[in-house]
């Protein structure tokens, strides 16, 4: 039985990572058309000198990786805790990874706020999915 549980496990980190990548696509690119159209068509580094455009990138791979959370947990809720643990580390390693390579087309404020906005997006997207089956569980054991 543990082994199946750890099968799970790494499942679920992989297609909660594979879907917050699939997630954060569409809408980096809606972002960017969002930030192009207010900046008279034109973008550049410039850009990320302004507080809400940052604060907006962060915002929307917070969201993807809440939805990568989310999906992760339809996998497997089972020992969220140490679930959540696991893809907030994978979140945080990848762009420190990212950092340290120096591959990161950002300043290393922003780039650390992104491991943070995923590790932030991860707990909401799990918390929100074990809310569901708990709620779903409930409502199963009324009838």
């Amino acid at each position: 039985m543990s082994g199946r549980t750890y099968v799970r496990s790494v499942a679920s980190i992989l297609a909660g990572l594979w879907v917050t990548v699939g997630a954060a696509v569409p809408i980096g690119y809606v972002i960017l058309k969002l930030l192009q159209s207010a900046a008279d068509g034109e973008l550049g580094p410039e850009l990320l000198e302004r507080p809400w455009v940052v604060l907006s990138l962060l915002m929307g791979y917070a969201v993807a990786a809440a939805i990568g959370g989310w999906a992760a947990g339809w996998v497997t809720i089972e020992k969220r805790r140490r679930l959540t643990l696991l893809l907030s580390a994978s979140h945080v390693g990848t762009w420190l990874f990212v950092l340290v390579s120096g591959a990161s087309p950002f300043e290393p404020g922003i780039t650390l706020g992104l491991a943070a906005a995923g590790v932030a997006g991860t707990i909401a997207g799990l918390s929100l999915r074990a809310w569901q089956v708990g709620r779903w569980s409930r409502a199963s054991l009324a009838e």
